[in-house]
């Protein structure tokens, strides 16, 4: 298996960032529904587990940061390269400051 982990400070409160993990994964599930099978979230709402056609992703939140750790098993590397691509992106895009 391939390990992708991605880590990012996110200088948010854990309430707000929680409400952004679940934007995260609203956004992931609206672009990549077809292929994302299981979705099962902790009972706090600050971790989720994705699972779908070859990758699974942990995504959680803390008081610093936002964590990614996507799993993709080498012959799944073909299907799951555009999900593990896109996961980032989104996450990246909820969770960086952007001067305003």
């Amino acid at each position: 298996m391939s390990l992708v982990n991605l880590s990012i400070r996110h200088g948010r409160t854990l309430d707000d960032a929680r409400q952004r993990l679940e934007q995260v994964v609203v956004e992931v599930q609206k672009n990549l529904g077809a292929v994302v099978h299981q979705t099962e979230w902790s009972a706090d709402r600050s971790s989720v587990r994705l699972a779908g056609i070859g990758f699974e992703a942990r995504l959680s939140v803390d008081v610093q940061e936002v964590h990614v750790a996507i799993d993709v098993p080498l012959l799944g590397n073909i299907l799951a390269s555009p999900v593990v691509a896109r996961l980032k992106e989104v996450v990246q895009d909820k969770f960086q400051k952007r001067l305003e």
